[in-house]
């Protein structure tokens, strides 16, 4: 019974719709109405995408942003400092920390220098000693001429002998705060000598700043106030290079400050230091030495942050520093040897 019965093999391709077989006849009769198939698509014939090769030949930009900095969010904000701190880096190169300097003022402390050497030069103590000194004898002489002996019915009276208020008194030096301390040049090879590492740390400025914003968020003021406080330093007045060496604590620095300037509240200090891989007591003295850095211009206004913001995205301020910040120049600005050369043509004619 079981040989008797015979088990028919059915094609696969000639099945219907719901599962049940179609006679061969059939299926062979409406071959012909099938459409043909497209084309396999070919992503590298399409002149509107970039294939990987593309994205690695150009550096990474950051992404589009409003116009308006009350409109950007934080992580793209977040984006626009990694993409600046790392066009000041991979511009800059490795230079080594505390470089000598070649004049011995920075240019924002030209004036600080200029008061404290005049100071220093007219009213030191020597100088408001000798001028006391003269003043006094110069009335005691007058005191003298005025006070001699006259003859009264031809009796010389005897001087009084009571001594003079002013020989009484005794002056107080005069003390001339940071009369004796060292050079400008000096204290800021101290300063920016803080922020160098030995090597270079082994995470990405991206991945540190990733790390910042996962444990500690901020807001978009302070990620743009931290980048232009790091532009100001690097560029405008170029009191500290950004490198491999030293632009992590300088972000960690530069967005502790930030956030104590602008924000109402901050993160706990140990917290801050956990997460930024540094100690406490190095934290305090890095925030430190940034303000000293900064000269203490900390404030920033809307419309500041809002032309640093377009800088960014155009990156056309990073172009200036591809010929000059191969080392750390401590000259005067553009502006004031632009005058300076200009007084000189003056002065030839």
């Amino acid at each position: 019974m079981a040989a008797s019965k015979r088990t028919r093999r059915i094609d696969p391709r000639i099945m219907s719709s719901h599962g049940d077989a179609v006679p061969e006849a059939s299926c062979d009769s409406g071959s012909s109405d099938v459409p043909e198939l497209p084309p396999p698509p070919n992503p590298a014939s399409d002149p509107s995408l970039l294939t990987g090769d593309h994205e690695d030949d150009n550096p990474r930009s950051p992404p589009p942003l409003h116009d308006d900095i009350f409109k950007i969010s934080p992580r793209s904000a977040l984006k626009l400092l990694s993409s600046g701190v790392e066009a000041l880096t991979r511009i800059t190169g490795d230079i080594p920390p505390t470089p000598p300097p070649t004049s011995p003022t920075l240019p924002h402390m030209r004036g600080i220098q200029f008061e404290k050497d005049s100071i220093i030069r007219s009213n030191s103590e020597k100088n408001l000693l000798r001028m006391r000194q003269q003043a006094e004898a110069a009335a005691l002489a007058a005191r003298e001429e005025t006070s001699a002996p006259q003859p009264i019915d031809g009796v010389h009276l005897r001087p009084s002998s009571t001594p003079s208020p002013h020989g009484q008194q005794q002056h107080e030096p005069y003390i001339i705060i940071g009369e004796n301390s060292q050079p400008l040049n000096l204290q800021h090879g101290a300063i920016t000598r803080k922020f160098y590492s030995k090597k270079p740390p082994p995470i990405s400025i991206e991945d540190y700043l990733a790390r910042l914003h996962r444990f500690c968020p901020m807001s978009t003021a302070v990620y743009l106030a931290t980048s232009l406080y790091i532009h100001r330093l690097a560029v405008d007045e170029r009191a500290i290079p950004v490198t491999r060496r030293n632009c992590h604590r300088l972000v960690l620095a530069g967005l502790r400050v930030a956030m104590k300037a602008l924000e109402d509240l901050s993160y706990a200090h140990g917290k801050m230091a956990k997460v930024g891989g540094v100690s406490e007591v190095e934290l305090a003295r890095l925030e430190i030495s940034f303000c000293f850095l900064a000269n203490f211009e900390l404030v920033v206004r809307e419309d500041a942050l809002q032309k640093h913001a377009d800088v960014l995205r155009e990156g056309t301020s990073f172009h200036v520093l591809r010929q000059g910040v191969p080392t750390l120049t401590l000259n005067r600005r553009p502006k004031e040897r632009v005058l300076t050369a200009e007084g000189k043509e003056n002065e030839v004619k």
